[in-house]
């Protein structure tokens, strides 16, 4: 069942209450752990804002049926970053000053975290995003940002490998005018150099035009084997149906929240087919994964994917600091706590149930999540496998899976 803006609003606004108040932790807000939850409902994220948004009252309404943390009940605000920073930053304001949460969780675009992050740097309180420009990680945020998807400068190591074992000699790149789609231009010649690839053409296109033809003829000139996309869904379909018009040669290759669903059925199945989609791949052998997994299908009927992985951890790893720091929901108390839970040594956990007992008796945890070992580095990062696709038959079909410690990202 597909629910528009409203609907999902009214939704989440429900399930906002029931985290409050399942199992009967009724309390005054001031005494809960509130969360926002600020993810693009509107825009060129939707798909994945959705279900993360999603995700975070699954998980949360799990934690309140058991007690909540540290005896708080877990308090859900949504608001809509519409895939817009100026949306974002708004959100980001509300969630702030008028419900003064604790934690702000799961901004989608590197444009919008980034504009965010100094309204939660100087609120002090952690923001969790999915954004990938290497920006994110030399940002100046006293350690209140961190990211549980992968980099582009990361990535793009990938992207290089997997067009070495392709046979790609040679690629061209259209990429998207923002943070994240610079980030990809600026690593990946110099990633797919070291494998002996090289770039016949690199445009930089900017959002919502009525055309893409001049930008796609100028990428293309050089006729390279591979184009790499660096954008978002709704662009691609229309670039891709006019680089189809044009009659040009090459194999296309991008992330999987460009390429995906929504893109196959714009496009058809018979043009898609062939198109290498490259996306992180979830932590399916850890028991955070099954559980989210679990609860994702129970209520909505199909697989907790990578995105709903992700903010499956966020809210994890922030509970899990806030019961270790014995209930302070303070933002320096949280940050403090975050790499304690969540990196070894300590108990392997991903689930609320495994990892609070050990929590309360004092015993040190090392949470295994869902998205990820969420191992977070000095700068806030994680390290995250990929899972490599050919679109058949209007479907991704798994490749290869490529471990980050294959990869070669320096």
């Amino acid at each position: 069942m597909k629910l528009d803006r409203r609907q999902f609003l009214a939704t989440g606004l429900a399930g906002g209450a029931t985290a409050l108040l399942g199992g009967g932790l009724a309390r005054a807000q001031a005494e809960a752990l509130r969360i926002g939850a600020l993810t693009p409902l509107t825009g060129g994220g939707a798909v994945y804002g959705t279900t993360m948004s999603r995700t975070y009252t699954l998980l949360a309404d799990e934690i309140n049926k058991v007690g909540g943390v540290a005896g708080k009940p877990i308090q859900l605000f949504t608001e809509d970053t519409q895939t817009n920073p100026d949306a974002g930053v708004r959100g980001a304001r509300k969630l702030v000053d008028v419900n003064r949460v604790h934690a702000i969780m799961g901004t989608w675009s590197s444009a919008v975290t980034l504009a965010v992050a100094p309204i939660a740097v100087q609120a002090r309180i952690p923001q969790f995003c999915v954004s990938s420009s290497p920006v994110i990680s030399t940002f100046k945020d006293d350690d209140f940002l961190y990211r549980t998807a992968y980099s582009q400068a990361v990535i793009s190591a990938v992207y290089a490998t997997t067009a070495q074992s392709l046979g790609f000699k040679t690629a061209a790149l259209l990429i998207l005018n923002n943070p994240y789609g610079i980030g990809l231009g600026d690593s990946f010649p110099d990633r797919f150099a070291k494998v002996g690839g090289k770039v016949t053409g690199k445009v930089i296109y900017n959002p919502n035009q009525s055309s893409y033809r001049s930008e796609i003829q100028q990428a293309l000139a050089g006729k390279p084997d591979v184009i790499l996309f660096g954008g978002y869904t709704p662009d691609g379909i229309q670039v891709f149906k006019e680089w189809f018009q044009l009659g040009l040669g090459g194999t296309w290759m991008g992330p999987g929240f460009a390429f995906d669903q929504k893109f196959i059925q714009g496009i058809g199945a018979q043009a898609a087919e062939g198109i290498v989609v490259v996306e992180g791949a979830p932590n399916l052998a850890a028991t955070a994964y099954k559980n989210a997994d679990k609860l994702f299908r129970a209520a909505h009927n199909q697989d907790a994917d990578f995105f709903a992985a992700m903010a499956y951890d966020h809210l994890m790893v922030v509970s899990l600091s806030v019961l270790a720091g014995k209930g302070d929901t303070s933002g320096d108390a949280i940050k403090g706590q975050i790499r304690k839970v969540s990196n070894p040594p300590g108990k392997v956990v991903g689930t609320w149930a495994e990892a609070a007992p050990l929590i309360r008796t004092g015993e040190k945890v090392n949470y295994e999540g869902a998205s990820s070992s969420c191992d977070f580095d000095e700068n806030g990062d994680v390290q995250t496998d990929f899972g490599v696709y050919r679109i058949k038959s209007g479907k991704w079909a798994l490749d290869r899976v490529i471990k980050f410690g294959e990869l070669k990202t320096s």
